[in-house]
C-alpha cells in the first residue's frame, strides 16, 4: 500500500515541464481565478505540498466563482478538491501570475488550467503518457470476462500487457523528466514513478540530471531525501540501529538480534497487501526460526487493539514494535519507507543482504544462507 507522499500522487499520469529559464527558478505572486460550472456556492479546498500542510485551506465559493493568492519561491504544485464532492482533485502547477480554470463540480480532475509555461509542459507530458494508459484502460472489459470466464490463461496475459504499458508509461515520463531536467516537475515525476526500492538506481540518475537550481527546489530537496536514504539501506549497508517499544512498553533494540538471520517487516494492519504477504513470512519464519532465523516487525498502525487483534489472527508469533504513529513512526521515516509492506534481511553483524522479498522470495533466499 502506497504512501501518498504529496497530494497529488493519487493521479495515475503526470508529465514533465521546463520553465523559461531553467537554471533560475522564479518566484512572486499566484493568484488564481476560477469558475465552477453546476455549482453556485460551497467550498474548494486547496493543498500547497510545499507548504507542510496538514490540512486544505478552505476558500468560499460564490456565484460559481473562486479566487485564491499565495506567494511562491518557484513554480508551485497546487491540489484542489471541493467539499464533500466525489469529483476528484486537480492538480496543476502555477507559476508566478495568473491563473485561470474552468471546472465542473463533478470532474474537477478535467478542468481546463491556463497558467505559466510550467503547467503548459506539464499537460504535453500528461497528455503523453495519458494516450499509453489509456490502452491499458481498454483491456480492463476483456480482463473482466477472462474472470467470469475462469480464463486464467487471458487474464494472466492481460496482465502481463498491462504491466507491460505501466513501464512504458513510467519510461516516457522519466525520459521527458530529464529532457526538461531544470524544472520542478523532473524531480516530482521521480517521486510518482520511481519512488521505491525497485527503481533506486533510476532515482539516483534522475536526480544527478538535475540542475543545480532544481536540486535545491522542495522536490529536488524530497528526492535528495530518498537518494540518501536508499545509501544509507544498501545492500550491504549495515541496517541503522533503532529501538521501539513492544505491546507491553518494552524497548526492543535492532542490535538485540545480533547473531542471528533477521527479517525487519514493516507492516500494518489496515494494509491489504501485507495481510495477503503475510501467510508467506510466517511459512518462512515456521520453515527456520530454529536454525538462527527470526522477525522484527514494525508496525505502522495508530490502533492498538487492531494491531494486536492482525498479529493474532495472522499468527505472527515473532516480536512485533510499534509507536502508533502511523506514517510518522520513527523507524520507517529512518528507513525512508514510502510504501508497506517493506522489509530488509539481514545477516548474523547486521547488514542488509536483500530487499522486499515477496511470495517464496524469502523462504528461497533463507535456503541458500541456512544449511
Amino acid at each position: 500500500m502506497t504512501k501518498f507522499v504529496m497530494a497529488a500522487a493519487t493521479l495515475l499520469m503526470l508529465a514533465a515541464c521546463n520553465t523559461s529559464d531553467p537554471n533560475k527558478l522564479k518566484g512572486g505572486t499566484v493568484k488564481i481565478n476560477g469558475t465552477i460550472a453546476g455549482m453556485t456556492e460551497g467550498y474548494l479546498e486547496v493543498l500547497v505540498p510545499s507548504k507542510e500542510q496538514q490540512k486544505f485551506d478552505s476558500i468560499k465559493i460564490e456565484k460559481a466563482a473562486f479566487e485564491y493568492k499565495l506567494e511562491v519561491k518557484e513554480p508551485e504544485l497546487i491540489v484542489m478538491r471541493i467539499a464533500g464532492n466525489q469529483g476528484g482533485e486537480l492538480a496543476f502547477f502555477a507559476d508566478a501570475g495568473t491563473t485561470t480554470i474552468k471546472a465542473n463540480k463533478d470532474s474537477l480532475w478535467t478542468s481546463k488550467v491556463e497558467s505559466g509555461p510550467t503547467q503548459t509542459l506539464f499537460k504535453e507530458g500528461e497528455t503523453k503518457v495519458r494516450a499509453i494508459m489509456q490502452k491499458g484502460q481498454a483491456l480492463y472489459p476483456d480482463y473482466v470476462k477472462a474472470q467470469q470466464a475462469g480464463d486464467t490463461v487471458t487474464m494472466k496475459r492481460i496482465e502481463t500487457e498491462f504491466m507491460g504499458l505501466q513501464n512504458q508509461a513510467r519510461d516516457v515520463a522519466i525520459a521527458f523528466a530529464k529532457k526538461n531536467r531544470g524544472s520542478v516537475i523532473a524531480p516530482y515525476l521521480g517521486l510518482v514513478y520511481l519512488n521505491d526500492a525497485t527503481h533506486e538506481n533510476e532515482m539516483r540518475q534522475l536526480y544527478d540530471t538535475l540542475t543545480p537550481a532544481v536540486k535545491g527546489s522542495f522536490f529536488g530537496k524530497k528526492v535528495n531525501e530518498i537518494v540518501t536514504a536508499a545509501s544509507s539501506t544498501a545492500i550491504g549497508a549495515h541496517a541503522p540501529e533503532f529501538s521501539m517499544n513492544d505491546a507491553n512498553g518494552k524497548p526492543v533494540s535492532l542490535s538485540s538480534f545480533k547473531g542471528q538471520y533477521v527479517l525487519l517487516d514493516f507492516w500494518a494492519s489496515w494494509c491489504a497487501p501485507c495481510r495477503q504477504e503475510n501467510p508467506n513470512v510466517v511459512k518462512a519464519y515456521n520453515a527456520f526460526k530454529s536454525k538462527g532465523f527470526t522477525i522484527l516487525g514494525v508496525s505502522l498502525d495508530k490502533d492498538k487493539d487492531a494491531w494486536m487483534k492482525a498479529i493474532q489472527d495472522d499468527k505472527m508469533e515473532w516480536n512485533h514494535v510499534s509507536d502508533l504513529q502511523y506514517w510518522d513512526n520513527a523507524a520507517a521515516k529512518l528507513y525512508k519507507i514510502q510504501s508497506i509492506p517493506a522489509n530488509f534481511l539481514l545477516d548474523r553483524d547486521g547488514k542488509i543482504i536483500a530487499k522486499n522479498l515477496r511470495g517464496e522470495e524469502l523462504e528461497a533466499q533463507l535456503a541458500q544462507l541456512i544449511k
